[in-house]
């Protein structure tokens, strides 16, 4: 009862302060995780209404976060976790994007094809096995900013430009991530890759991921984030976050738990092992083989078979009813889950153990 009563009045006081009604919706999710604890205490809900109340709320979601992680300190006891993650501020995405163009080197392309309604969407970056740099990042969110407002698309194939290696993506570029040399670098790194996979799979198209050949890392997680895979047999994938010191960063861990279930997953991360073509198939994560002989192609005729009788409006609405079912609202936390899930992997990332990872060279052992 005291909760109620503490949130109804809290609640009129941030409607008389806010006028803009997106902060007010921010500021009643932080309050009713915040104030409906079973020990908050009088000095708690007097620090409170005290900063609301003068400071007439903050204008930034950065500077809520801060007065979020001053509350905390008063609250953390009784009832609640403590959780260590970087509490750095969100920089907007296209100031990411500026500074990450000058880590140059390949390219990310999109062609469309409207009388089909495929696209596709290439990693291009052959001679350093389609490894992602800062500017191969900033072109993904370029080409999925595109894709949302694409009236005649129905699907879309990621895939990656052939190699003499042979690897769907062996995850960021080495010169960019040693460029990438802090917990705030770090931190945009996987705000602006998490913004991406939220794109991703938000995307009104029937999404599909050809894999080809190996994909580590990073390129384990863009994986994970279409609705369905297809995959050469000699492909295989390895999440080798944990071997290299740091946590997903890129989207993938949602996406992987979401796909493959919770104790699969745990063990595909902690492990850092291959899951190959076969045992994918097995658990559900690949959907299908394509021949290795003009795979590309193969994927298209595939895609072109399950759309042929769907136009862009039934793709969109069926996949809106299908991802109601595994989306999880943000209602209940202080913040977003992809900006959690980025500032957890900021804390680690050039953190002692990604260092010694780093001079090892583990990821490729």
């Amino acid at each position: 009862m005291l909760c109620r009563k503490m949130y109804a009045g809290h609640r009129a006081l941030f409607s008389n302060v806010l006028l803009n009604q997106d902060k007010v919706c921010m500021a009643q999710r932080i309050l009713r995780q915040k104030v409906c604890r079973l020990h908050i205490g009088s000095v708690t809900a007097l620090w409170w209404q005290q900063n609301f109340a003068t400071n007439k709320m903050s204008e930034s979601k950065n500077e809520a976060f801060i007065l979020t992680n001053n509350l905390n300190s008063l609250t953390n006891h009784g009832g609640s976790i403590n959780r260590s993650y970087y509490k750095g501020p969100v920089t907007p995405i296209d100031k990411i994007k500026s500074s990450f163009l000058k880590f140059e080197g390949g390219s990310v392309d999109l062609v469309k094809d409207d009388s089909s309604g495929v696209a596709r969407l290439k990693l291009n970056h052959p001679e350093k096995c389609n490894a992602m740099t800062g500017s191969m990042m900033c072109d993904l969110h370029d080409a999925l900013t595109d894709l949302q407002c694409w009236q005649h698309g129905k699907g879309l194939i990621l895939h990656a430009q052939d190699c003499p290696k042979k690897f769907f993506c062996s995850g960021g570029h080495l010169e960019t991530v040693r460029e990438i040399s802090s917990h705030e670098l770090g931190f945009q790194m996987s705000t602006l890759m998490n913004t991406c996979a939220s794109m991703m799979r938000n995307l009104p198209l029937l999404s599909v991921c050809l894999v080809q050949g190996p994909a580590l890392g990073g390129g384990a997680e863009l994986t994970t984030l279409t609705d369905l895979r297809l995959a050469t047999s000699d492909a295989w994938i390895a999440f080798v976050q944990c071997k290299m010191g740091v946590s997903t960063g890129w989207g993938g861990g949602l996406s992987l738990v979401r796909t493959v279930g919770y104790p699969v997953a745990m063990d595909l991360l902690i492990s850092g092992r291959k899951l190959t073509f076969q045992e994918g198939s097995r658990i559900g994560y690949f959907n299908g083989e394509i021949s290795k002989e003009n795979s590309v192609d193969g994927a298209i005729r595939w895609m072109n078979e399950r759309l042929e009788n769907c136009d862009p409006l039934l793709i969109k609405n069926t996949k809106a009813i299908l991802r109601q079912e595994i989306e999880i609202t943000d209602e209940h936390r202080e913040i977003p889950e992809d900006e959690y899930a980025s500032r957890l992997f900021a804390e680690l990332w050039h953190g002692p153990s990604h260092q010694a990872a780093l001079k090892r060279n583990t990821k490729h052992k």
